[in-house]
């Protein structure tokens, strides 16, 4: 059990990276046991954000079976995290060589090229993954992006209509596509992309932001006003939020915006009293990667004492919760994720971890 509370804790507190996520996964015939046990090994540290770790036993893994497809790829990946982009391009392509009739590896590649900004070069993998998969979304949306970023935008904006059929319900697809309508000057058609996120994503505040910002700027008031309104029930800390929208109420509705403008300042009070509760729990973070766990509690606990009922309590809670939990203190850490729970009732990982305490 153990081992699960660490794997749960450093996965939630460690935000700054999304998880390893590897595709078209397959077991080579040559891979060993051995090989299978490493790969997980590495696996696990990848999605825990222990990149350096990951490295090492990847690097091993490699050396007993150099041609093993999944370790090559996830190595790639990690590399890519750290930033080491013409090793992962290096071994992306090894999986190129290796599979090259599976159009995830020239995707994976043609990511990893563009994260280099090599977008030419980007370009000719993910046709080379449309040529295997002419149906695919995701090299579609790829392609569309790499061509707004060579400002090829009348191509970019054929690739972004064709991906939103294949696609429909993907937000990204018409965020993307709405950033190059913008650029492009076509404000009206922008308001219609971003109209379609918001309809997708009901509850992302940044994206009824995005709409209300496009909706002022095209006179659209009475419109903005009411993406804006959203964004601000959404997030009320959302400071841009609170302010475009009292300068939106200010001919209109004075007093409302008054008031907002007052809540603005509140806002922008908090956040200055947040940021060293934020740098307590980066140090946490930092403290958790050396798996100094003594130092993130006593961090936390900080955090905390100065937090009192701010807006990232939960979290705080939840990360002291699991932190005690993997030293053992299981009563003291699943009381911390039940606050934390109480506090945000949605918080799906503080469940996960409570289900494995209670087994």
């Amino acid at each position: 059990m153990a081992a699960l509370i660490t794997c749960i804790f450093i996965g939630v507190f460690s935000t700054n990276f999304a998880s390893a996520q590897t595709s078209s996964r397959t077991t080579t015939a040559a891979s060993g046991p051995a090989n299978r046990s490493l790969y997980l090994q590495a696996e696990q540290f990848a999605a825990s954000n222990r990149l350096a770790e990951a490295e090492a036993v990847l690097a091993k893994a490699q050396t007993l079976d150099p041609s093993d497809i999944d370790v090559l790829r996830l190595s790639a990946k990690v590399k890519g995290r750290m930033g080491e982009y013409q090793q992962a391009i290096d071994l992306f392509r090894n999986v190129v060589r290796l599979q090259p009739k599976i159009a995830e590896n020239h995707l994976d590649l043609a990511f990893a090229l563009a994260d280099a900004l090599q977008l030419d070069a980007a370009l000719s993998e993910t046709a080379a993954a449309l040529a295997l998969r002419p149906r695919s979304p995701q090299a579609h949306l790829n392609r569309a992006r790499i061509l707004a970023d060579l400002h090829r935008n009348s191509e970019a904006a054929r690739e972004f209509a064709i991906t939103s059929k294949l696609e429909p319900d993907n937000p990204a697809i018409f965020f993307y596509w709405s950033l190059l309508e913008r650029e492009e000057g076509h404000l009206a058609r922008e308001i219609e992309l971003r109209q379609r996120v918001v309809q997708l994503q009901p509850t992302n505040d940044r994206a009824f932001f995005y709409l209300g910002r496009s909706l002022a700027e095209q006179s659209r008031h009475a419109e903005s006003i009411a993406a804006l309104r959203r964004a601000v029930e959404l997030n009320p800390h959302a400071g841009d939020a609170v302010y475009m929208l009292a300068r939106e109420l200010k001919p209109q509705n004075p007093d409302e915006s008054r008031t907002l403008m007052q809540q603005f300042n509140q806002v922008r009070i908090q956040d200055a009293r947040l940021d060293p509760i934020k740098t307590l729990g980066n140090e946490a973070y930092a403290a958790s990667q050396q798996q100094d766990w003594p130092r993130a509690i006593e961090l936390l606990h900080n955090a905390l004492s100065q937090c009192g009922d701010c807006s990232i309590a939960a979290g705080l809670h939840r990360n002291l919760g699991l932190a005690l939990c993997h030293i053992g203190n299981l009563n003291e850490g699943a009381e911390e994720l039940h606050t934390a729970l109480r506090l945000n009732p949605d918080d799906r990982d503080a469940v996960a971890a409570l289900n494995i305490i209670q087994r």
